[in-house]
């Protein structure tokens, strides 16, 4: 089930990356506006008025929640029905802001794809204004505030709640998990800069910059992977010191989400090997030559959202920070190899440290 949801979730995802590059495509033979970019343009219509429409439900139905509902008596509800009352009315408390914040963010997709507002950008970002791909690329981003929003408008702690009561799964299924929601990234960023509708395979490989410089690749991307561990680790031990620890939710969700995988050398070695290629060749490869470095670094941070907004988002933007400035100055290929370094280096950590 978890496998059609990886699915369900990438494929339409892929699919519009590659009709808004048929459309750039088209873009010489047809008017803006027409044909498949008009399709590309309605669906991401489509998607807003969807968000506005979940925004403004929850704001209502929290609203009247908050002025009629007699919580006493439906704490026990829940409670006879083997909830966590205290969980579930803090849900119901949160619908407001959560609503309210899904409505901001809704009318600011609908606003991206105005062209005036992408002409803006392009003052600010290495983007086309009249590209097509430019405003999926823009549209995707902001969702990954919905996905932020949705996560704190919720609250980690009924999110916790919620994993609890969900069967666990197998180290071996959270490893093959893993590596096809890196595949569908993969898939996604070869999709994203045109790979099967204008550029070949080859092209778009070099346009995610995924090429090999032999061994120096590989020496310059474990080399700096080891760096960034031995200065962030320091960075990490300097804030609990300072008393600006993770929250203890934060820590219960990142356990329950990647502690499977924690707990073997397989496990590690794929938390590493899959998330570098997926997200590298996604953030570094794909999007980074048209939002830049700054920027592309903050989403990959943000993209994070088990941590919430927290010294380890802090951690996460330091990372993408040098996982893009050594896409520039090296490739895509030196970033995935540092990234995996990174990341296999603290898995390895925690795994001796057990």
């Amino acid at each position: 089930m978890a496998y059609i949801e990886i699915l369900i979730t990438f494929l339409p995802l892929i699919l519009l990356l590659w009709l808004a590059n048929l459309a750039d495509k088209r873009r010489r033979h047809a008017p803006p506006g027409q044909g498949v970019a008009l399709l590309v343009y309605a669906s991401l219509t489509i998607l807003w008025m969807i968000i506005l429409a979940a925004g403004t439900f929850s704001l209502l139905m929290g609203l009247a929640y908050a002025r009629y509902a007699d919580i006493p008596a439906m704490t026990a509800r829940y409670s006879a029905r083997g909830l966590n009352p205290d969980m579930v009315v803090g849900v119901m408390q949160s619908l407001p802001r959560l609503g309210a914040g899904l409505i901001a963010l809704a009318l600011l997709g609908l606003t991206l794809l105005l062209p005036p507002t992408r002409r803006l950008i392009a003052r600010i970002l290495p983007i086309q204004a009249d590209s097509v791909i430019s405003a999926v690329a823009l549209a995707y981003s902001n969702l990954i505030l919905v996905n932020l929003w949705l996560v704190m408008g919720v609250g980690m702690e009924a999110i916790v709640g919620a994993l609890e009561t969900a069967p666990a799964s197998s180290s071996l299924e959270m490893i093959a998990m893993l590596w096809m929601q890196n595949i569908m990234l993969t898939v996604m960023a070869l999709a994203g800069v045109g790979w099967l509708s204008r550029r070949n395979w080859q092209e778009a490989l070099q346009r995610l910059g995924f090429t090999w410089g032999g061994r120096r690749t590989v020496g310059v991307g474990v080399g700096l992977g080891l760096l960034m561990f031995l200065l962030l680790l320091p960075f990490s031990l300097l804030l609990d010191k300072a008393g600006v620890g993770v929250n203890p939710d934060i820590e219960k969700l990142t356990e329950q989400l990647l502690g499977p995988l924690m707990t073997s050398l397989p496990g590690v070695i794929t938390l590493g090997a899959a998330a570098a290629l997926g997200e590298e060749l996604l953030y570094r490869g794909a999007l980074q030559p048209r939002f830049g470095i700054l920027l592309t670094a903050l989403l990959f941070a943000l993209t994070h959202n088990q941590y919430g907004v927290s010294p380890a988002t802090l951690a996460v933007f330091l990372l993408g920070l040098i996982l893009g400035w050594t896409r520039r100055r090296y490739n895509t290929t030196t970033s995935i190899f540092l990234h995996a370094t990174y990341n296999i280096a603290i898995g390895l950590m925690g795994l001796l440290w057990q």
